[in-house]
């Protein structure tokens, strides 16, 4: 139901609760990001992660500083093993 996101919600209540964490997330600093992040739970957190990946896929380097383990997976990056 959400444009330009991935399957990110069933119905339109879930879709503006994501869009308004999305913006939040644009304008909030990565410190409070995280303090968003870390004090939620359930589709809550999740939205916030999913909104995070999405402003460091679109080049939010200090997103990506505060939130390493959510970067895009580089092409050929693995474990060897």
């Amino acid at each position: 139901m959400c444009q330009n996101t991935q399957q990110c919600c069933s119905t339109p209540d879930e879709c503006k609760a994501y869009r308004d964490i999305e913006e939040q997330i644009g304008h909030c600093t990565p410190d409070q990001a995280w303090g968003m992040y870390f004090v939620s739970t359930g589709s809550v957190r999740e939205n916030i992660r999913r909104a995070v990946m999405k402003h460091i896929a679109q080049g939010n380097k200090a997103l990506l500083v505060a939130f390493p383990e959510l970067a895009p997976a580089k092409k050929g990056d693995h474990e060897s093993g």
